[in-house]
């Protein structure tokens, strides 16, 4: 694949292989790129890298392999249409012969270009994640650059989640400014709490208490009691062995002497998509798996807003912040930015 994209793995799970051909539609441009191209892609790698011999000497196998992960993907990516409708950035095209899966061009609003557009820079931070765009350069993808794009677009859908407000506390804060100063600011946008006098004196190097992002909604009465969200920002592939609870008593609370609210939703942002590692067996349906998955998450990490989930919630998040956000602009920006450059090198239009 020119080096540019990874070569397809056949062991991938739907989400993953979804994933890789979202890419090669990218790349493909004003053409589609056809499930017999997939085939082709995957007969040139090796099934079997250990010589397993009742597996690399059997094409009819191979070939019913290919066949299932056809089948799999195709489910993915057309569940992925399904629960975005207008706002996923590709069409998937049946044929008799196959199916073809191309970017979507046409002419439309703002808020859905705004949409379709934070979902490809969530395709590129995850492939970049998961070390699918080798070609690209190294400053690009770095885990500092694609954690500052990623927050930049969660600062966008954020206010979305509970359809309020919204406080970047992720570090570095846009506004430089340290912890204890951060946390004033938080206050007086919230409308709620008293930050200390004094740090906890083991804590002063203290940079954001683990948690990046917080959203609220207030009530018009104009009392306390109102809903708050605190999330954490993850991109990497380890997102399920992190919590914003970790640290939340020890290292936010503790820096109030009244906080905002004591109870809250924990959040996990993150740019993959949540089922990526799952898959169906022979005695439970991949639905079934998925959603009792996600029962899981919510339990261990609050609300998981995945891609899936961030793209659907731009428009909101626009018709919220329109008007009232002066940096919001210079945010999706910023992102732009990133997801310009990343699809640049990849050969890809913006």
């Amino acid at each position: 694949m020119s080096g540019l994209v990874s070569s397809p793995d056949p062991r991938a799970t739907r989400s993953h292989a979804a994933d890789w051909l979202e890419l090669m539609a990218l790349r493909s441009g004003q053409f589609p790129y056809r499930s017999s191209q997939y085939v082709s892609a995957l007969s040139m790698e090796d099934p079997d890298p250990e010589g397993n011999a009742e597996v690399d000497g059997d094409p009819e196998i191979l070939e019913g392999n290919f066949d299932d992960l056809l089948e799999r993907v195709t489910d993915e990516i057309r569940w992925r249409e399904q629960v975005l409708g207008d706002l996923y950035p590709f069409e998937l095209r049946m044929s008799g012969r196959g199916w073809n899966l191309r970017r979507r061009t046409e002419a439309v609003d703002s808020q859905i270009r705004t949409a379709r557009n934070t979902y490809i820079a969530c395709l590129l931070m995850s492939a970049a994640r998961h070390g699918r765009i080798p070609g690209i350069p190294s400053e690009l993808v770095s885990i500092k650059a694609v954690a500052d794009a990623f927050q930049a677009a969660v600062y966008l859908v954020a206010p979305a989640f509970l359809g309020g407000g919204s406080f970047w506390m992720g570090f570095p804060r846009p506004e430089g400014d340290g912890y204890m100063d951060a946390l004033r600011r938080l206050v007086d946008a919230v409308g709620v709490g008293i930050v200390s006098s004094t740090p906890p004196t083991s804590q002063k190097k203290n940079k954001d208490g683990g948690v990046d992002v917080v959203s609220w909604r207030r009530f018009p009465d104009g009392r306390s009691n109102l809903m708050m969200s605190y999330g954490q920002v993850a991109t990497g592939k380890d997102w399920r062995e992190k919590s914003v609870a970790n640290k939340f008593v020890s290292h936010f609370q503790r820096w109030f002497s009244v906080p905002p609210a004591t109870h809250y939703v924990p959040a996990m942002y993150i740019p993959h998509v949540m089922h990526e590692d799952i898959e169906g067996t022979p005695s439970s349906s991949f639905a079934e798996i998925s959603h009792d998955d996600a029962m899981t998450l919510e339990a261990s990490l609050g609300v998981v807003v995945d891609r899936i989930r961030l793209a659907s919630l731009v428009p909101v998040a626009l018709q919220l912040r329109e008007g009232r956000d002066a940096s919001l602009m210079k945010h999706i920006r910023a992102l732009a930015r990133w997801k310009a450059s990343v699809a640049q090198k990849l050969g890809v239009a913006a």
